[in-house]
């Protein structure tokens, strides 16, 4: 009896000892910091895609070794070609200027063993801009004012390279973003199927 007692002892101490290294072998907490761009669809007559450039900041919880929560913050800016290529089109568009801001939170799934840490991801969130409506305006299709917020989703994953403790190069994550914004008194809401690509560095706090 005392032997039993004594290996269903050291059972546990064992398995409680694996329990809390298990627990301890992964960060609790990533900041990705990265620059991106999307290349956006906005599923309009003469703008087919045009470029944003931007980037911005994560932070994930992870309260499984596999498993985490992320919120993540973007902001992009327009770049010339819009302009150019309605101006091209004889469209009067002098004036346009606007941005694209992303704030999205959702699960991310990620091996943190190993030099090389594979990641994927699925967002949920909102997306503010009042390009679309500004695009529109330009090519004469209406003249209402943007709803400015609208539904924005993003799925995709990349990779991490561990370079030093605390610290992971990310050299790529491409992800599909879907935005769905519409324009106010009208009944126009369109789909804007979107690709981005991401680099940047991944900072780790506890855990480890």
């Amino acid at each position: 009896m005392n032997k039993f007692k004594y290996l269903a002892t050291s059972v546990c101490v064992l398995l409680l000892t694996t329990v809390s290294g298990a627990q301890t072998s992964y960060p609790k907490f990533e900041v990705p910091v990265d620059f991106s761009f999307i290349n956006v669809h906005p599923d309009l007559p003469v703008i087919t895609s045009f470029n944003v450039f931007g980037g911005g900041v994560g932070v994930v919880y992870n309260f499984a070794s596999l498993v985490g929560i992320k919120a993540d913050f973007q902001f992009y800016t327009q770049g010339t070609g819009v302009r150019n290529t309605l101006e091209h089109n004889g469209f009067p568009a002098g004036q346009l200027s606007a941005n694209l801001v992303t704030y999205m939170f959702g699960p991310q799934f990620k091996t943190h063993s190993g030099k090389f840490q594979p990641f994927g991801e699925a967002l949920f969130g909102a997306a503010h801009s009042n390009e679309v409506a500004q695009i529109l305006e330009d090519e004469g299709i209406t003249n209402k004012s943007s709803t400015n917020n609208a539904f924005a989703m993003e799925f995709g994953g990349g990779l991490d390279y561990a370079i030093i403790p605390y610290v992971e190069l990310r050299p790529v994550e491409v992800d599909y973003l879907l935005t769905r914004f519409g324009v106010n008194g009208t009944t126009y809401t369109g789909s804007q199927n979107n690709f981005k690509y991401s680099a940047g560095i991944n900072f780790q706090f506890g855990g480890k």
